[in-house]
């Protein structure tokens, strides 16, 4: 066979190819041109319920009912895109309240009472046999809502930098110290008419003044004296540089009580308790464990029964600012939550953990085997790709990462002390005026006594004396 043979039939095998390749291209856009045509212009009943961040409806002043939220900018997109009219069809309340949201959508959808469900789903086998659903559009991890932590006192900031050990071994170290200096003076040759409370008393004076940096003089030469003095002074400088390069931070840098961020943590908390969405079937997995954490949050879940969610996430966010409970929660609910509660409080009254190892592919309810579906998963592929979804998200929850813990930045510029700032040496001061005054009054008392009773004394002394006359 020759070289050109073999040219021409390599050549003609892909020409095929890409004829193929362009009649099925051409087929799958006659299709999808046909489904759009047989779906425009088509009525689509969609369910109405309140079920914040993802729909709910407010009354306007003219009295008319005005849908919002992420999962009405999603079915509000598909109608655009596919030249569809909504009507709204109002979930059944009174079967919301008895069998949840979850279970009366699907009642009702069934019944073919609505076309699209614009409600997050969580795909399980047991509703998967009842309708199919959408791409999944967003997801989600979960994070527990809970109060935002209390400042800690910063009376204590003097003593903060170093923790107790530190605090008692420098102490121990510091009177070591003094004991070993005064016993070395006290025996230094040529021996010297030294008390050892006068080498105590001053050698304690000298440690002091190197601790507060005035500085001393010493006037021993033995070279014992001068390896100690040389030792603790180099110690000094570490240390005292530490404590003062720590201190402004203590003083100045509001420093938050820990926040509960993981399950386990949640689980051996004696003041934090879980509050989560009984209808969503989060709690299922809590109520049904059997041991380990989950099992300590389900019995506590027991035990508190008015923290099981029953209504929308609002009741859940009141259970966080009023019972101070913990709301288990996908990202998204917890920082629609936080931004509802910044409009009327501008400072955080709420914040979040870290993100839970826990996560969640949330899709649309779409109508059992119904040939639409395709085209319209098709089409959200494109919103996906978008980032819309996001840009919603974020356009609804402005501002709320300013409330996480461990988010903030510092301003980058210098901040002037403030009163609150130095209550710690102001705190110190005070206890030691009143320490001072109370040694006075001590002292007082002392005198007056002891001069009461020499004057007693002196009295007896003359009475014994004339009447031993």
């Amino acid at each position: 066979m020759s070289m050109e043979t073999c040219w021409w039939k390599r050549d003609s095998y892909y020409t095929i190819a890409s004829l193929k390749f362009l009649a099925l291209t051409y087929y799958f856009y006659l299709k999808l041109v046909q489904q759009r045509i047989l779906i425009q212009s088509l009525l689509h009943n969609v369910f109405n319920f309140q079920f914040p961040p993802c729909l709910f409806a407010t009354t306007t002043s003219q009295g008319n009912l005005s849908y919002s939220g992420i999962c009405h900018d999603i079915i509000t997109w598909i109608s655009q895109q596919f030249q569809m009219e909504l009507i709204y069809v109002p979930a059944n309340h009174s079967e919301v309240i008895r069998f949840g949201i979850v279970s009366t959508l699907i009642s009702q959808f069934t019944k073919q009472e609505v076309d699209i469900i614009p409600f997050p789903f969580v795909i399980t086998p047991t509703i998967m046999q009842q309708m199919d659903f959408t791409i999944p559009l967003t997801v989600e991890d979960y994070h527990l809502l809970q109060p935002y932590p209390n400042e800690e006192s910063r009376l204590t900031a003097c003593i903060s930098p170093f923790s107790f050990t530190v605090w008692l071994l420098f102490l121990l170290s510091t009177f070591a110290v003094i004991l070993f200096m005064a016993l070395l003076t006290f025996y230094r040759p040529p021996l010297k008419s030294i008390s050892f409370t006068d080498a105590f008393n001053d050698n304690t004076i000298y440690v002091l003044t190197v601790i507060t940096g005035q500085g001393n003089y010493k006037s021993e030469k033995t070279l014992a004296q001068r390896l100690v003095a040389g030792l603790w002074c180099l110690m000094m400088v570490v240390l005292v540089n530490a404590y003062t390069g720590t201190l402004r931070s203590y003083m100045t840098v509001p420093k938050l009580d820990p926040i509960v961020n993981t399950l386990t943590e949640l689980a051996v908390s004696s003041e934090t308790k879980m509050t989560v969405d009984i209808q969503l079937g989060k709690a299922r997995m809590f109520l049904e464990a059997t041991s380990g954490p989950y099992k300590l949050i389900g019995n506590s879940l027991r035990n508190n029964p008015e923290l099981l969610v029953k209504g929308s996430s609002l009741e859940g966010m009141n259970n966080v600012l009023q019972r101070g409970a913990a709301y288990f929660a996908n990202r998204s609910i917890i920082k629609y939550l936080m931004a509802v509660d910044m409009k009327t409080h501008p400072t955080c009254r709420m914040t979040y953990s870290d993100p839970i190892p826990f996560i969640e592919y949330y899709s649309m309810g779409l109508p059992k085997n119904s040939r639409h579906n395709w085209i319209i998963n098709h089409d959200l592929q494109y919103l996906q790709e978008s980032g819309l979804l996001t840009y919603w998200i974020k356009q609804r929850t402005p501002n709320v990462d300013k409330c996480k813990v461990g988010m903030s930045k510092p301003s980058g510029k210098m901040v002037s002390l403030t009163l609150v700032d130095l209550s710690s040496p102001t705190a110190l001061l005070a206890i030691g005026i009143g320490l001072s005054f109370l040694v006075f009054l001590i002292e007082i008392i002392l005198f007056l006594k002891t001069k009461k009773r020499k004057i007693q004394e002196e009295n007896n002394a003359v009475k014994n004396l004339l009447f031993g006359l």
